[in-house]
């Protein structure tokens, strides 16, 4: 079984243009597989909400400056986070991006009497992104290899507070 991690960007403040969470392999052998990606609205007290994009985006030849770091969480205790791995959020991505999947996403603040776009946000099944499809064996993750890096990247929008969780195996 392949060691596997959380990363966890707990309330990056929403900004057009703007990394909200990253994970950059650098390592020339190890290999990161990202097998999920989750949004959670955060954002708890009230705001005039906007409507942003946000992009999934795999780069290749990428770098990352000067981001807010995070430190995965080990599913397993005994397990050894990649070597030269980099995560974290803000800070300029470089290289050459794809854009994998493209969001739009309420940055209102969540109410759970109400059942609008920003409190479906809250819910685990309703909020995950990207999933590799881990019940299928022939459903290959994004695969992380020398200085590659999958982002979640706001291109537009400026309020609100927005929790972002990545699931990745190091193999």
């Amino acid at each position: 079984m392949a060691q596997t991690f959380t990363a966890y960007y707990q309330a990056v403040t929403f900004a057009a243009g703007k990394n909200m969470a990253s994970v950059l392999n650098q390592h020339a052998t190890e290999v990161i597989k990202i097998r999920r990606v989750g949004l959670l609205n955060a954002q708890t007290v009230a705001v005039t909400g906007v409507l942003c994009q946000l992009e999934l985006r795999h780069y290749t030849g990428a770098g990352l400056a000067a981001p807010t770091s995070v430190t995965p969480v080990k599913h397993d205790s005994a397990n050894t986070l990649p070597t030269t791995a980099v995560y974290g959020h803000a800070g300029t991505p470089s290289g050459t991006p794809v854009t994998l999947r493209r969001v739009f996403w309420s940055s209102d603040e969540a109410a759970i009497s109400t059942a609008t776009s920003d409190e479906f946000e809250t819910y685990v099944p309703l909020n995950i992104i990207f999933d590799a499809g881990y019940g299928d064996s022939n459903v290959q993750p994004l695969t992380l290899n020398q200085d590659e890096m999958v982002t979640v990247y706001n291109t537009t929008g400026a309020a609100g507070l927005l929790d972002v969780w990545i699931e990745f195996t190091k193999e």
